[in-house]
């Protein structure tokens, strides 16, 4: 029978700390602080908030619809029969919770919630995606042999799979479990990532996807236009870029130039009034 462990080695406080805080902070740290584009910022944002949140909850309907016991699940139970603690089957005989001594309802409830393994798909769910993010960035595939690129890029994984190995050590999970986990994490990271940005062996992989309109990027709080090269500047986007679709490279066009023609007739506006 496995101990029932109160404190577990990653708690859920320090997974939010892993699988999103850190995240967040190096996307507002090479976003906002290196490359100064809001608009990478609030892409890189969105994909990580997509990954961790459908990651959690497609985790949590498997959790309540399959209702596998935790490796841990006799400890929490603490089973009596007439008066005496029941510590093994009995050969033929079956046992429902009704011999459960424990009266932390809770507890027992959260015993049966072993498959998949939360914290795995968390942590994959956070840490991958920014590995991806990362590595949209640092153009690892660029045939010029910087390994430092790969070791840097590999460090949220491991750290991603040491959290789901404690899960294991702490009894909550079986191996199946984190390992299940595991793959459902990346698999929505993988998702929400291309969501927002191009593969990251697109030569302009550091680029995010442009949006669906683009008035609101080409113009401040005060409505006055902004000159293209800022636009482009700010987005990192450019009307002759090969990865943006037909669709949306007319689109882009249009905005700019638009823009580039309502700059002039505001200067003449403005001479007028001198």
């Amino acid at each position: 029978m496995f101990p029932y462990a109160e404190k577990e080695t990653i708690t859920t406080w320090a997974l939010a700390l892993i699988a999103v805080v850190f995240p967040v902070v190096v996307i507002a740290v090479i976003g906002l602080g290196v490359r100064r584009s809001p608009y990478d910022f609030h892409n890189g944002i969105l994909g990580l908030l997509v990954s961790v949140l459908l990651t959690t909850i497609f985790t949590q309907v498997i959790k309540v619809t399959v209702g596998k016991h935790r490796p841990d699940f006799l400890s929490r139970c603490q089973p009596m029969l007439n008066g005496a603690p029941l510590t093994q089957d009995e050969p033929l005989h079956l046992w429902t919770i009704d011999v459960c001594s424990q009266t932390d309802h809770a507890i027992l409830k959260d015993g049966f919630r072993s498959f998949p393994s939360g914290h795995a798909s968390t942590s994959f769910a956070g840490l991958f995606y920014i590995s991806l993010w990362l590595g949209g960035k640092m153009h690892p595939f660029d045939r010029r042999g910087y390994s430092l690129k790969v070791v840097v890029l590999v460090i949220p994984v491991v750290a991603a799979l040491m959290v789901a190995i404690s899960r294991v050590q702490d009894y909550r999970h079986a191996a199946i479990d984190v390992t299940w986990g595991s793959i459902i994490g990346i698999i929505f990271a993988i998702l929400a990532y291309h969501q927002y940005y191009p593969s990251i062996t697109a030569a302009r992989s550091h680029v995010p996807h442009p949006p669906r309109d683009f008035s609101y990027l080409i113009r401040d709080s005060e409505g006055n236009t902004h000159e293209a090269g800022n636009f482009e500047r700010v987005t990192g986007i450019q009307p002759n870029d090969t990865f943006v679709d037909e669709t949306r490279n007319s689109s882009v066009e249009m905005t700019i130039a638009n823009a580039r023609q309502d700059s002039p007739n505001k200067s003449q506006d403005a001479s007028h009034l001198v």
